[in-house]
């Protein structure tokens, strides 16, 4: 094999693998901005669940005495268990994302 037929494979198998990544790297950017988009909904959602959970605690800290056993100390339990629970969650969510952008830019060479 000459020279030149070498080169032409070589050129011909970069310009795949530059194809190749250049399709991932376009997947991998479109599940980010997706991710992306689930996380600000998220936030969306735990900030209206916290708003509501103050309005909560406030009529709480109106009300003279509550039994233990009062619905709205109920909920206000319930409420302060969804939000650590979504806290969690985009805790983790924010850990993906940044795994997820570490690892894109890893692999593009781009460094931060």
């Amino acid at each position: 094999m000459t020279m030149r037929e070498l080169e032409v494979k070589f050129l011909n198998a970069m310009s795949e693998l530059q194809s190749t990544f250049e399709k991932q790297h376009q997947t991998w950017q479109a599940s980010y901005n997706a991710l992306q988009h689930e996380l600000e909904q998220s936030k969306a959602r735990e900030t209206a669940l916290r708003a509501k959970n103050d309005m909560l605690l406030r009529k709480l800290n109106t009300a003279n005495t509550l039994p233990e056993q009062h619905s709205l100390v109920r909920q206000i339990k319930v409420l302060g268990a969804h939000l650590d629970a979504l806290a969690k969650d985009a805790a983790a969510f924010n850990h993906h994302l940044n795994n997820q952008q570490k690892n894109s830019d890893n692999f593009s060479g781009n460094t931060p």
